[in-house]
C-alpha cells in the first residue's frame, strides 16, 4: 500500500517472528466484568479509500481543529482526522498520549512519505508527524536470505514436545513443582496476558475457557471479535501458535513428553489469555494498530503484552509503551529474526527484548541479537499448536523463530506475578516499576551456558524454576531514571554499535550541521527508518569517504532517503 518497493514474505517463505518446520513422526481465573473494561474503539474502514497515513503529536494547546486546517492546506483530500488513543485521561497522561492523532489522506504518494510528513508538520508547526505505515523491513532481493536463514539443513527436530520444559532448557517441570508463599498462586493463576497477533482459534492446545471473550479487541476488520480467519497471504494462525506457548494446559509423561490434553504445555496455563487482532504477517503491520494494541493492555488490566512481531520504530508505539510499563504492564517483545538487527519495539528501552536458543543450548542462527537483547528462551524447534480451517485443531508442530522464546518469557512473567502475588511484587518495587523488579530477578536467575555472549543475547536463558526462587528483595526508593529512547540510543540497540560511534557517524553523514541536536530532532524518526530498512546502506553512508572510491558513501542511501534529508546530506538547510 504504501512502498510499493518494499514487499512483504508470503507464508511459503516464513516470517520475520515465526516459521513452521515439517514435524517427525506423530508420536481459569477471574476476570473483571466488560462493563469495567473501556474498550479501545475500533476503526471501521472509511467511507473513501486513504492512501496514505500519518500520526501526529500536537503541541500543548493546539487541537484536532488545528490539525485538520493543516491537512487540508497540505493535501487535496483529508478522509480522516482522529486521536489515535481515544480513552486517555488528559490528568493522568505525561506520556502525552490524548495529544497524539492519526490522519488519513487519498493523495497519491510523490516521492518519500517523509516529505509530506515534514511538510505537515512545518504547516501546523506540530511537535512531530510520522508515516504510518504498513509495510516491510525487508526488500524484496532479500527474500532469499531469509528462506535459506529459516532451514533447518535436514536436522531432525527433537521427538520430545517438552523438551524445551525440561532441566536442560527452561526448567519448568521442576517449577510446576515449587508450593508458592502465602498469597501466591500456581501457574500463572490470576494473571491477565493480552496478546496482540493475528487471533485466536479453536484448537485443543488453546483452552478457549481461558480467553476472556468480554476483553478481546480486532484492530483489522473492526469489532471485538479477535477470531483469526485464516485463509489469507501471510502468516494465518499465528496467533494461535504463540497462544500455545503461553497457556496451553498440558501436563507432563511420566517417562517424557507430554500428556493431555494436547501436545502443548504451556508456560503459564492458568493465566487469561486476552487475544488482540493486529496484523495478517508478523512483518508487515499499520504502527498505529500495534499502538492500538499496547494501548488496549492498559485498559483491558492486563498484566503482562506479549508481542511476537517486529517492524520499525515509531514513536507513538515508544509513548504507548512507557505508559504501560508506567502502569505495571511488564512488556516482552521478539528480538527479530533473520534480518541483522534488533527490531522495534524490542529495541525500545522499555520493552524486554528476547533471543531465541535450540535444543543445544546455542542461540538459534536466525535469532537477532546485540546489545538490546535481555535475555533469551528456546525458539528452535519449539513444538507450538498448528491452526486448522473450520473445526478445532489438534495437531502441534515444531516451528523456530523468536515468536516462541517471547511468549515463552511472557508465560513465565505471568508465572511470577502469580507465584509471588502483585501485592508482595508491588510492596518490592519501592520507585521502580513491575518491569525494573521482574527483569533483575530473571537476568539474575538466567543459565548462561559456556562461553555464552551475553552482550549478543542476554544475560542467559531463560530458567523458570530459579526464577520462581529469586528473592524480590528490599524496595528500592532511588529515583528511576527515564527511558533512554533519543535517537542516538535506539540507533546503538538497533544497529549494536557504540553511541559515540554513531554520533560522529551522523555528524559525518548529515555534513556537520551548525546545530546537530536540531537536526536530529527533525530528521531522527527518519534516520532510524532508514536504518532498519537497510542496516548496511546506512551503516556504511556514516564512514568517511574513501580516496579512490567510485561512489560517495552515502551512495546507497540517498535514493531511499526523502528529498529533505537528501538536502541535509548534500550540505543544505
Amino acid at each position: 500500500m504504501f512502498r510499493n518497493a518494499l514487499l512483504y514474505l508470503s507464508l511459503s517463505l516464513c516470517s520475520l517472528a515465526a516459521c513452521q518446520r515439517q514435524p517427525p513422526a506423530e508420536p481459569a481465573a477471574p476476570a473483571p466484568s466488560a462493563a469495567q473494561i473501556p474498550a479501545t474503539p475500533a476503526e471501521s474502514a472509511p467511507a473513501n479509500p486513504f492512501a496514505q497515513g500519518f500520526v501526529a503529536e500536537l503541541a500543548v494547546g493546539q487541537t484536532q481543529a488545528d490539525l485538520r486546517s493543516a491537512a487540508e492546506a497540505v493535501f487535496d483530500r483529508v478522509v480522516s482526522v482522529e486521536p489515535l488513543f481515544e480513552d486517555v485521561n488528559p490528568a493522568d497522561d505525561p506520556e502525552g498520549l490524548a495529544r497524539i492523532y492519526r490522519v488519513r489522506v487519498a493523495d497519491p504518494i510523490d516521492g518519500s512519505p517523509w516529505d509530506d510528513a515534514y511538510a505537515l508538520r512545518d504547516r501546523g508547526g506540530f511537535v512531530q508527524v510520522e508515516p504510518d505505515t504498513e509495510d516491510t523491513l525487508v526488500e524484496a532481493q532479500k527474500r532469499s536470505a531469509v528462506t535459506a536463514c529459516f532451514g533447518d539443513q535436514g536436522v531432525p527436530a527433537p521427538t520430545d514436545p517438552a523438551w524445551s520444559l525440561d532441566a536442560q532448557h527452561m526448567n519448568v517441570i521442576a517449577a510446576r513443582q515449587l508450593v508458592p508463599p502465602p498469597g501466591g498462586k500456581p501457574l500463572g493463576e490470576g494473571v491477565r496476558i493480552c496478546h496482540p497477533d493475528s487471533g485466536w482459534t479453536d484448537h485443543i492446545d488453546l483452552d478457549g475457557a481461558r480467553i476472556d471473550k468480554t476483553a478481546t479487541l480486532n484492530l483489522m476488520e473492526g469489532g471485538n471479535d479477535a477470531h483469526d480467519p485464516l485463509g489469507y497471504s501471510g502468516n494465518p494462525g499465528h496467533g494461535t501458535k504463540t497462544g500455545s506457548v503461553l497457556i496451553s494446559d498440558g501436563g507432563f509423561g511420566a517417562n517424557g513428553g507430554t500428556s493431555a490434553p494436547g501436545t502443548v504445555d504451556g508456560l503459564a496455563p492458568k493465566a487469561t489469555l486476552v487475544p488482540i487482532r493486529t496484523f495478517n504477517s508478523v512483518v508487515r503491520i499499520l504502527d498505529s494498530n500495534v499502538a492500538r494494541a499496547v494501548r488496549h493492555a492498559t485498559t483491558a488490566k492486563c498484566d503482562v503484552l506479549s508481542m511476537s512481531l517486529g517492524g520499525r520504530m515509531f514513536f507513538g508505539l515508544e509513548r504507548a509503551i512507557n505508559d504501560a510499563v508506567r502502569r505495571d504492564v511488564i512488556v516482552v517483545n521478539a528480538a527479530g529474526n533473520c534480518i541483522g538487527i534488533v527490531v522495534a519495539p524490542a529495541s525500545y528501552d522499555n520493552a524486554i527484548a528476547v533471543a531465541a536458543t535450540n535444543v543445544d543450548n546455542k542461540p538459534w542462527k536466525g535469532s537477532s541479537k546485540g546489545r538490546a537483547v535481555d535475555i533469551a528462551a528456546p525458539g528452535e524447534d519449539v513444538y507450538v499448536a498448528e491452526a486448522v480451517q473450520g473445526g478445532q485443531g489438534t495437531r502441534a508442530v515444531p516451528g523456530n523463530g523468536t515468536s516462541f522464546a517471547t511468549a515463552a518469557v511472557a508465560g513465565a512473567a505471568a508465572d511470577w506475578i502469580a507465584f509471588h502475588g502483585p501485592a508482595k511484587i508491588k510492596a518490592a518495587q519501592g520507585s521502580r516499576t513491575r518491569r525494573d523488579v521482574f527483569l533483575k530477578a530473571m537476568q539474575a536467575s538466567a543459565r548462561a551456558p559456556a562461553g555464552w555472549e551475553k552482550q549478543r543475547y542476554g544475560a542467559g536463558i531463560l530458567d523458570l524454576e530459579h526464577l520462581l526462587k529469586q528473592p524480590l528483595g528490599a524496595p528500592t526508593n532511588q529515583l528511576r531514571a527515564p527511558p533512554h529512547d533519543d535517537t542516538i540510543s535506539l540507533l546503538s540497540r538497533t544497529l549494536d554499535r557504540d553511541p559515540a560511534e554513531l554520533r560522529a557517524g551522523l555528524d559525518r553523514m548529515l555534513k556537520h550541521p551548525a546545530d546537530f541536536d536540531a537536526a536530529l530532532t527533525r530528521f531522527g524518526p527518519e534516520l532510524l527508518d532508514l536504518a532498519a530498512r537497510d542496516s548496511e546502506a546506512f551503516l556504511h553512508a556514516m564512514q568517511p569517504p574513501q580516496p579512490g572510491a567510485l561512489q560517495a558513501p552515502d551512495a546507497a542511501l540517498k535514493p531511499q532517503a526523502s528529498r529533505a534529508l537528501n538536502a541535509r546530506m548534500e550540505g543544505g538547510p
